[in-house]
Parts: structure tokens; C-alpha cells; sequence
């Protein structure tokens, strides 16, 4: 999974980056945040009086299940 860029806007942003890893930041800094974790992180990163941000679509990782045994095999 790819990270998403984003620019902290608030004094010190704690978030998590594109290996798992909590990080924290501050004001300026352009950051890697993991997909999992960017609603999260859009809807702290604001100023007082922002509208909240229009959701981002992050596509779900698919997951694989392994198929059930046969008797025929």
C-alpha cells in the first residue's frame, strides 16, 4: 500500500505513517501518512472554524481466502 502526502497545518500532529509507525510532527512538515489512517488524520489536521474536509475514497486492500479442501482431491 502506497503512502498519501499531506502538510501538518497544526502545531503538532501525531499520525501514523506508511509502515505502521506512530509519528509526530510539526507545523510545515510534509509528512507520509498511511492510507488506513488518512480520514483520521484530515479531520485533525485542520484550523479552528475549517469545515470539516470532504471524505477521501482510500481503496480497501482485498483480502484472499484459501479455498475449502475437497473430498474429490
Amino acid at each position: 500500500m502506497s503512502a498519501v502526502e499531506r502538510t501538518v497545518r497544526v502545531g503538532l500532529m501525531s499520525y501514523i505513517d506508511s509502515d505502521g509507525a506512530h509519528r509526530s510532527a510539526l507545523t510545515g512538515e510534509v509528512v507520509q501518512v498511511h492510507p488506513d489512517a488518512i480520514v483520521r488524520f484530515d479531520r485533525l489536521n485542520r484550523l479552528a472554524g475549517e469545515p470539516d474536509p470532504e471524505p477521501v475514497e482510500v481503496p480497501k486492500k482485498r483480502t484472499v481466502r484459501p479455498r475449502k479442501a475437497s473430498d474429490e482431491e
